[in-house]
């Protein structure tokens, strides 16, 4: 009986390490991409992360993926700002996932509003906290 209390107590133990650590690496990734984004848009339009990816949005001459990692990038950083633009591409996620780079993503122009409407989005406290993403 000891030996498997022993046995839980130390596996739960490694499960929540394991857990942290992969949490925190995941957090990592998504906020040096939210960056990479930011940088990405901010080479090709003027002003700071938000302003550059909203335009990044509306130029419809770049492509469907590019134009949905900056949907994806908005709704990470949750600037209100970016709502506008948002609500101009959105129609209606009718469930189905369209392709990332044959289409306007509906389903990820309902998250990035989602989370500007107030959903909590917990990964962004992580890795924004005190960062200064101009």
């Amino acid at each position: 009986m000891k030996l498997n209390r022993s046995l839980i107590i130390h596996s739960t133990g490694v499960g929540i390490i394991l857990f942290g650590f992969v949490f925190l690496v995941s957090v990592n990734i998504i906020g040096f991409s939210v960056k990479e984004k930011c940088r990405l848009a901010q080479n090709k339009y003027d002003g700071d992360c938000v302003q550059a990816l909203i335009s990044y949005l509306d130029d419809e001459t770049n492509n469907f993926a590019g134009r949905n990692d900056a949907v994806w990038a908005l709704g990470q950083l949750g600037d209100e700002r970016a709502m506008p633009i948002l609500e101009k591409y959105y129609s209606d996620y009718n469930g189905n996932r369209e392709k990332r780079d044959q289409a306007l993503s509906q389903f990820e122009l309902k998250r990035a509003m989602s989370y500007m409407q107030g959903n909590p989005n917990i990964t962004t406290f992580f890795w924004h906290f005190g960062e200064g993403i101009d």
